[in-house]
């Protein structure tokens, strides 16, 4: 199966192939001029791993990772405000903020039982 990524015109951009298509056609081709190093800065997170579900919850609701893992764990902001002695608006403020304290990370991490790591995308 091969999946193609388009443009927003719908124009083909690039496109997606099983590995072992890519290996077959790389197997005896020389592509080194068309290989480019890109730069890498190593994060603080880099080893922190975010299960699956959670990155779908984020990118389809739209919302941060930490909100994606109280809908992940089943909880609604009431709850995590009950728990964290804090109010419910509070908790929806939280959530829109990509960066919350350490503090409340810290606490969400308990809660979610995670990483504080796996609340962010440092």
């Amino acid at each position: 199966m091969i999946e193609f990524i388009t443009d927003s015109a719908g124009n083909r951009k690039a496109a997606i192939v099983p590995i072992e298509l890519f290996e077959k056609m790389t197997q005896h081709a020389d592509f080194a001029e068309l290989w480019q190093s890109i730069p890498y800065e190593s994060g603080i997170n880099d080893n922190a791993l975010i299960p699956g579900d959670v990155v779908d919850i984020a990118i389809n609701k739209g919302v941060t990772l930490h909100a994606a893992w109280r809908i992940y764990r089943k909880l609604t902001q009431k709850q995590v405000a009950e728990a964290l002695g804090i109010t419910q608006a509070s908790v929806s403020a939280m959530e829109k903020s990509e960066k919350p304290r350490d503090f409340n990370l810290a606490k969400l991490a308990e809660l979610y039982e995670c990483m504080p790591e796996q609340l962010t995308d440092d």
